[in-house]
């Protein structure tokens, strides 16, 4: 959040068992970790909100949090400051709570720089406001995106895959064309976005994956037992930031869950397609590896996110087991059973990577708390910074920066991507004019 606290969802019940049993018992939560010291490990935990079934994704909003727990979408507010929730408030169903369609319903929650939401397996989005204390929720059309991940880059493009295509993306405004019913194949059928920025589904783990749900089939597993293609990708980020130096900005990371890695891709422009490569390195046993690649059978990255500070983090679920109930083939059961991959449960962490040459770094964000701090901020070189500013502008509803937003839009001295928050910050004010769009 705004005040550099980091805000997690613990799926507590999910296959404690590879028979999923005990997975809609009340024991999930949502928990706000706190770095107090300031050097950069976070070292408290506060339970925000718990005895959830299946919470699945959240959002920082004004006053409080959205937490998807389907069929709930939560807006939870902290009254008292002691960070654990004192009112809860359904605005809005999410997803489908049959425990059946675990990871086929609603997930994500981005808010993206147009000040929609949008989400992953799904064909709608919504706006959310508070107005006189009461949470207001908008809903729209879209495109169905995805299976997981979703993320945007500096233009608001979004970015999403299924578990074995590592990068969908839609190069061009989805929404508008989906006024036209002629448009056709740019959306897809039926009413699905997205084309395949990725051609190449290989995946370069450095530990044999015999542990996979379709390890029996042909052409999933090399000889010497690695995960040649991807069959778990999942959540997806695009490196908004200048921590690591400008070529490292726009890189796309998606996670592989069940091959133990993280993989990263160079993106670029062909027109109005987006096309990339993944990003490997050098090995001294394989020939490459992804990235980032564990020989732990138990790292299980999940999502990946950048931080206030520029950095990547890396949510692992790290469980042997995350294949759900539902789908869990005869051979993947054995190899459960033979390495008793159902234990430990409970141990999930949070990763952050850092330059080889850089401490961890922990980014001021005292400025996020005033409206000049701010409106400087819609410039900084990381884009999570720029989010956040747009976010806490738009959610004050004041008028009195659209002065200097107008001014921001139109200088000519205004870096591109400034100049496109302050135009969308505007427009999250209602204050767009015909005259500043010419």
């Amino acid at each position: 959040d705004e005040k550099g606290r980091l805000w997690a969802v613990e799926l507590r019940a999910y296959m404690r068992t590879v028979d999923g049993d005990g997975e809609t018992d009340p024991l999930g939560q949502v928990v706000v970790l706190e770095d107090r010291d300031q050097d950069g490990f976070f070292e408290r935990s506060t339970v925000f909100l718990d005895e959830l079934v299946s919470p699945r994704a959240i959002s920082i909003v004004e006053g409080g949090v959205l937490i998807a727990e389907p069929p709930h979408l939560w807006y939870c507010r902290d009254l008292d400051g002691d960070l654990r929730s004192d009112i809860q408030t359904e605005v809005a169903r999410y997803g489908d709570a049959n425990p059946n369609v675990v990871e086929h319903t609603e997930s994500a929650l981005l808010r993206t720089v147009d000040n929609w939401f949008y989400n992953s397996k799904s064909s709608r989005r919504f706006r959310f406001d508070v107005i006189d204390g009461k949470p207001q929720i908008v809903m729209g059309r879209s495109a169905f995106r995805g299976q997981w991940g979703l993320a945007q880059d500096d233009q608001g493009r979004l970015y999403f895959n299924h578990n074995s295509t590592w990068i969908l993306a839609d190069p061009l405004p989805t929404e508008l064309l989906l006024r036209n019913p002629n448009c056709g194949k740019p959306v897809g059928q039926p009413g699905r976005s997205g084309h395949r920025v990725i051609s190449d589904q290989s995946t370069w783990p450095v530990r044999m994956n015999p542990g996979i749900n379709r390890g029996y089939q042909p052409g999933m597993l090399r000889e010497d037992g690695r995960l040649r293609r991807n069959t778990s990708a999942a959540g997806l980020t695009i490196f908004r930031s200048h921590r690591w130096g400008e070529e490292w900005n726009g890189v796309a990371f998606v996670a592989e869950t069940t091959g133990n890695l993280v993989a990263a891709f160079r993106l670029q422009e062909q027109g109005s397609r987006l096309t990339g490569e993944q990003l490997t390195f050098p090995h001294d046993q394989y020939v490459q590896q992804a990235f980032l690649a564990s020989t732990d059978e138990r790292f299980r990255p999940v999502d990946v996110e950048v931080g206030p500070d520029g950095n990547l983090y890396v949510v692992d679920i790290y469980r042997g087991v995350v294949q759900h109930r539902q789908f869990v083939t005869s051979y993947l059961r054995k190899q459960v059973e033979e390495r008793k991959l159902e234990q430990p449960i409970g141990p999930g962490r949070i990763w952050r990577v850092v330059a080889d040459d850089e401490q961890p770094q922990v980014e001021s964000l005292g400025w996020l708390a005033g409206e000049a701090g701010r409106i400087q901020a819609l410039q900084h070189p990381v884009g999570w910074v720029r989010d956040q500013a747009q976010r806490l502008l738009v959610e004050a509803g004041s008028s009195a920066p659209v002065k200097e937003l107008k001014q921001l839009a139109t200088s000519s001295d205004s870096l591109a991507i400034a100049r496109l928050h302050a135009l969308w910050t505007l427009s999250g004010l209602n204050a767009l004019d015909g005259a500043l769009l010419s």
